[in-house]
């Protein structure tokens, strides 16, 4: 069984920077500061599904701040009150108060500025029938601007953790809710002059479309069709207001954002903003409330599926390897063929003052096989050509030709002058040992090389 996530939208004021903890197995301790007027600290231990515990604080400490611990994992948080209020020098509301409950019917002391339990300011609550708390989010700067909480529910319909953010918006009209589905392909919307008057969602799951449609249809609606399902809505973002000559607050503008980063507009984008987003997920569904417009909006919210990755396709293994290691040059080659190019080869190093015989690789042909003798004082130089025939599929082929060069002269080339043309050279190198493929026949050549100087 999955579960659903529920999350709260903010109560309190703009300020401050926006932040989200997500979500945790659980809360098992919070810490409050105040001042003489706000809520300035909060801090929050959270306990992951491993065990781990993770700590979240935001705003500043002014006084000591107060702890509130919670007998983790017998007892968890289930409601959260509070109040917000313009205090003297800021702008915008901050939280004043803030007070928690638990599912042993505990509750905590009244955190911020009070007066015998009383506190100043718009109160909230966030409760929901017992639900347990699982996380928090809000803004904050030098205070607690804002906070929400996200509750915690099993949801038998789904094996991933789905989102559900809170309708925002006016707080009128008839709510609705389209649940959940594999994702959105198309959206029609309708609007008049000042407000979003119609919502119409085109959804697919298990393979089938399904339409909901809410408000009130006009004349003229506009279309909006995703690339689904290699495009999805990543977040939508509104405004909501209460026009002229009208009872209800309602939506007035939506922008949305695809992953396509297509970014289409629809209404007027006039009163307060904002967001349904969620890092990381892709909107499945959509809830909200509705009359003669569409009154508030809220979203389901699911992971961005992992891409499933392209088959690579497998290259044949072909040829056992092969290394005859490093030595200090090389003295002797002897090289085989055979009808189609080169069957054998045999390096005879120089090792201090003596020499050193190589592995046999590849096999011997009634053909027989050639050798190349190096002088005193001449070496192998770091360079190699001739010709192969390629595999499909593989990353080298058959060798067919070989071709030596020394600081001398060349060799002649041994093999048969047919498919493709290779050549590897290393400047001011010189050639100390081989490695390579090979089976009945040589499949690829390389060499190890040090500075010509050196040795």
């Amino acid at each position: 069984m999955g579960r659903m996530y529920q999350k709260q939208a903010l109560c309190g004021g703009q300020g401050g920077r926006e932040w989200d903890d997500d979500v945790y197995e659980g809360v098992r301790k919070v810490y409050v500061g105040q001042d003489l007027s706000r809520i300035t600290y909060v801090k929050f231990e959270y306990v992951k599904e491993d065990g781990q515990v993770v700590t979240r604080e935001y705003g500043t400490i002014t006084q000591h701040p107060r702890e509130f611990v919670l007998e983790y994992p017998d007892e968890h948080i289930v409601a959260v009150e509070g109040s917000y209020n313009k205090v003297a020098m800021y702008a915008t509301d901050v939280i004043t108060s803030l007070v928690f409950k638990t599912s042993k019917g505990r509750t905590s002391p009244t955190f911020g500025p009070n007066l015998f339990g009383v506190v100043n300011g718009t109160k909230f609550v966030f409760e929901d029938e017992g639900k347990k708390i699982v996380g928090f989010h809000g803004r904050s700067d030098n205070a607690i601007d804002a906070l929400g909480v996200y509750f915690v529910l099993d949801s038998p319909t789904t094996s991933t953790p789905l989102y559900k953010l809170e309708a925002q918006g006016g707080t009128e009209g008839r709510v609705w809710d389209d649940g959940s589905y594999n994702g959105v392909k198309t959206l029609r919307i309708g609007q008049d002059d000042c407000r979003i008057t119609y919502l119409e969602f085109e959804y697919e799951k298990g393979g089938k479309s399904e339409t909901c449609h809410h408000g009130v249809k006009g004349e003229t609606l506009s279309e909006f069709v995703l690339d689904f399902p290699n495009e999805y809505i990543k977040s939508v973002e509104a405004t909501y207001d209460k026009p002229s000559f009208f009872r209800n607050t309602v939506i007035t503008s939506l922008k949305l954002e695809t992953s396509k980063c297509r970014t289409p507009i629809f209404g007027y984008e006039v009163g307060k903003k904002f967001v349904l987003e969620k890092n990381g997920h892709r909107l499945i569904g959509f809830h909200g409330k509705e009359g003669e417009a569409i009154d508030a909006l809220g979203a389901y919210f699911a992971p961005v599926p992992t891409p499933t990755p392209t088959p690579t396709p497998s290259i044949p293994v072909i040829g056992d390897p092969w290394s005859d290691g490093v030595y200090d040059g090389v003295k002797k080659i002897h090289i085989g063929v055979y009808e189609e190019g080169i069957s054998f080869l045999k390096f005879d190093y120089i090792k201090g003052n003596g020499l050193v015989s190589g592995d046999v690789h590849g096999k011997m042909t009634s053909v027989g096989a050639g050798e190349f003798v190096l002088e005193d004082g001449e070496y192998l130089a770091a360079s190699l050509d001739g010709y192969y025939k390629p595999i499909p599929g593989a990353p080298f082929g058959k060798i067919a030709a070989l071709r030596f060069k020394t600081n001398k002269r060349e060799s002649p080339l041994f093999g048969k002058e047919s498919g493709e043309k290779f050549s590897l050279t290393e400047k001011d190198q010189k050639i100390t040992g081989f490695h390579g493929r090979a089976t009945d026949v040589i499949y690829d050549l390389m060499f190890s090389c040090r500075h010509k100087s050196i040795g």
